[in-house]
């Protein structure tokens, strides 16, 4: 069980992730406050326009999860890949490497360094309707209420939107999230995402690229020789 839930976590990472950009790299984002302010709905339409022209993209991350029972932090970092529809792929590089990937008819986490892999067939699982976004069916104003954050909230500048989004259908992994969107580009430059449970993944991106054409053999995978292969169905028989 503790495999699949893994599975599932970082499947609603890309979820959240994909169709929102990325955080701007190069200077600093200037703290002036922009001339004019956009409505709340026309910022999701400028977002959602700019998730649905893109057919893949890129990116470096950065990622912190706070654990809310033990006040405890743990950060990562590594590589993104996601292409429509429905594919995926978060190269880790630190603390440990190690692979989530989905090609759309499967989830796969490797970890080379236990030399193990877990295997779990998206078709049994939640996550066809959760990863519509990958498919560009789905709509945040759909998906979401969305609200401006509390101008009191400690992220972004006062010069970015801040937006809070609340899933209409209840969902354990996501109770709120909050988008950190530039104001020019609109591109969210981090995303926070806050379960049922208090827990806290906070998501940085660097480095986007768009629509570069991501070979489809990135998304094909299966265990090197000598790996242990896990079905995460059969757990708990």
């Amino acid at each position: 069980m503790r495999a699949s839930k893994r599975l599932l976590s970082v499947a609603w990472l890309a979820v959240v992730a994909l169709p929102v950009g990325a955080r701007a790299a190069g200077p600093t984002v200037p703290n002036g406050p922009p001339a004019t302010r956009l409505s709340v709905k026309d910022i999701v339409e400028h977002v959602q326009k700019r998730y649905d022209a893109a057919k893949d993209f890129r990116a470096r991350f950065n990622q912190t999860l706070t654990n809310a029972a033990f006040a405890r932090k743990t950060s990562s970092a590594g590589e993104v890949l996601l292409k429509k529809p429905g594919r995926m792929r978060w190269n880790y590089a630190q603390p440990e490497p190690k692979m989530y990937l989905a090609d759309g008819n499967t989830l796969w986490l490797f970890e080379p360094e236990d030399k193990q892999a877990f295997k779990q067939d998206l078709k049994s699982s939640q996550l066809p309707a959760a990863l519509a976004f990958l498919a560009g069916q789905g709509k945040l104003a759909a998906e979401f209420e969305i609200a401006a954050a509390d101008p009191k909230t400690p992220y972004g500048t006062p010069r970015d939107y801040v937006l809070a989004l609340s899933p209409k259908t209840p969902q354990a992994q996501v109770k709120t999230i909050l988008f950190v969107v530039d104001t020019k580009t609109f591109d969210v430059r981090e995303s926070v995402i806050t379960d049922q449970e208090g827990n806290v993944n906070d998501l940085l991106f660097s480095d986007i690229r768009t629509n570069t054409s991501i070979p489809e053999a990135t998304f094909h995978w299966a265990p090197p020789a000598g790996v242990r292969l896990i079905d995460t169905a059969k757990l708990g028989r």
